[in-house]
């Protein structure tokens, strides 16, 4: 997902990497907010659809990857580039001024998404059909 509008030089805009916001991630793994504030297991494609609800002008790069990762799990691949300031270094967005606040907004608002309600109700389906079952093995 592409929301580049012209006269953006992409390289001046802030990278946020799904272990920023990460609370499985200690701070040494890469974790840049509170743990309290911290989501657990975000994607590129989340942290995108936040951002976006802002209207702030951004860019989900899916192929990337966060070079403390370790692991190079599907899940944990990409990132989003966001421009917070304008040409003369204005902030675009007014309650939004820096990117230790737009990480901290977007980790308290991904859990509100609809696709993270929808897998929180689809574990507790699972988790709940699979206590009534017996267990067959040796006696």
């Amino acid at each position: 997902m592409v929301d580049v509008l012209e006269g953006g030089d992409l390289k001046k805009w802030n990278c946020i990497y799904p272990a920023y916001i990460n609370s499985n991630r200690s701070i040494k793994r890469g974790r840049r907010i509170p743990k309290e504030i911290a989501v657990e297991n975000p994607t590129c494609q989340e942290i995108g659809d936040v951002v976006k609800s802002l209207g702030l002008r951004h860019e989900v790069q899916p192929k990337k990857h966060y070079t403390r990762e370790l692991d190079r799990e599907r899940w944990q691949l990409g990132r989003v580039k966001v421009q917070l300031l304008d040409s003369n270094g204005a902030p675009l967005h007014e309650t939004i001024k820096s990117k230790g606040e737009l990480m901290q907004y977007v980790a308290t608002m991904i859990p509100k998404l609809k696709s993270r309600s929808a897998k929180g109700t689809d574990q507790q389906q699972a988790s709940s059909s699979g206590k009534n079952k017996k267990k067959k093995g040796k006696k």
